[in-house]
């Protein structure tokens, strides 16, 4: 009789930290980083200011508030707060979207 039940339930392992992101997870972080990539690609007037050195995963960290969070979570707290165009946090400033690029493509 156990034998029937737990043959009824499909045992799925829990995902490691480590590993790789679930599949449809990594989908949605894939189309994420090509969306944000092609509005940063579209930008013509980038100040220099928008180009300095904000992938520091202390400042990248601060600015998406991602510390604790695991990989999944971080991905899906990224992925939910794009702008439909592709940016995050301000349309006039690429800074934050090339920081957000970078911390999903290091997942």
């Amino acid at each position: 009789m156990a034998a029937i039940v737990a043959a009824a339930f499909q045992v799925r392992p829990m995902p490691r930290q480590d590993g790789p992101l679930e599949p449809s997870i990594q989908n949605e972080v894939d189309h994420a980083v090509d969306l944000a990539e092609a509005w940063l690609a579209r930008q013509t007037n980038l100040v220099a200011a928008a180009r300095s050195n904000t992938t520091n995963c202390v400042d990248a960290a601060r600015l998406f508030s991602t510390n604790g969070l695991t990989r999944e979570k971080i991905a899906l707290k990224l992925i939910s707060t794009q702008k439909g165009e592709g940016w995050w946090i301000a349309s006039t400033n690429a800074a934050p979207t090339r920081a957000a690029v970078e911390i999903l493509k290091g997942l």
